[in-house]
């Protein structure tokens, strides 16, 4: 009985193929086993194989793209790495600079003296008269500073600023003679007088000194509130 059910399907399946349409037993068996438990155990390993196998392909996209962020993360480190090391080493140079100049500048003058075109200068820590003050620069065989540009006047104005400070400067001989210690021709130097100076208040004021914007001002040479700016020149080397 079996084997005249097969031959009457393969008879249909053939008349059917021949008539152009799908052959039946063909459908009819995918059919059949699309519906079996089988093929349903199978579609769902094979689900799970895809899935698995799209895990694989992500985690090994990812490992190769940490590896290469590592790869690019080392690179990064390693131009870091040189920089700072760049870094250091012009730190150091500028250092070194430094140190030679601040050498250059120690050779030039004494420890406690600035150094400004050619010349040394020394700013009192007290406070005296102007005699006083020559004395004291006198003995450290420099004079009361002499200013004859406005370049050094801007100098020395960086360090006095608005504090009254003795320039080597006084009429004392002659009341409107002003004379400079060195001899330098005062109708022809540089002046910073303060508007209005110098005046000679009560006819007895008779020495300068620097004061507010660094403007001059003339007190009497008693006047015991200055300080005092000694310079010397700086011997020429041969």
């Amino acid at each position: 009985m079996d084997t005249e059910f097969s031959t009457s399907c393969e008879r249909l399946d053939i008349e059917l193929n021949h008539s152009g349409n799908e052959p039946f037993l063909q459908t009819f068996m995918q059919r059949l086993y699309k519906k079996s438990p089988l093929y349903q155990r199978r579609s769902k390993y094979l689900i799970y194989s895809l899935l698995a196998l799209s895990y694989i392909l992500i985690l090994t996209l990812f490992i190769m793209f940490l590896s290469k962020a590592s790869n690019s993360g080392a690179s990064m480190e390693s131009k870091s790495k040189e920089y700072s090391e760049l870094k250091n080493n012009v730190s150091v140079l500028v250092y070194k600079l430094k140190q030679l100049e601040e050498t250059s500048q120690r050779s030039n003058c004494d420890s406690g003296w600035k150094e400004f075109n050619g010349s040394c200068y020394y700013f009192s820590k007290s406070i005296m008269g102007w005699n006083k003050a020559r004395a004291l620069c006198l003995k450290k065989e420099s004079d009361l500073a002499v200013i004859t540009s406005e370049n050094e006047q801007d100098f020395l104005y960086e360090t006095t600023q608005d504090d009254r400070y003795w320039i080597g400067l006084s009429d004392t001989d002659q009341e409107g003679a002003w004379v400079w210690v060195d001899g330098t021709d005062y109708s022809t130097s540089y002046k910073f007088w303060k508007e209005g100076e110098p005046n000679d208040h009560l006819n007895n004021e008779d020495c300068a000194h620097m004061w507010t914007h660094g403007e001059w001002n003339d007190v009497p040479c008693s006047y015991s509130y200055c300080y005092a700016i000694c310079e010397k020149k700086i011997p020429s080397r041969t």
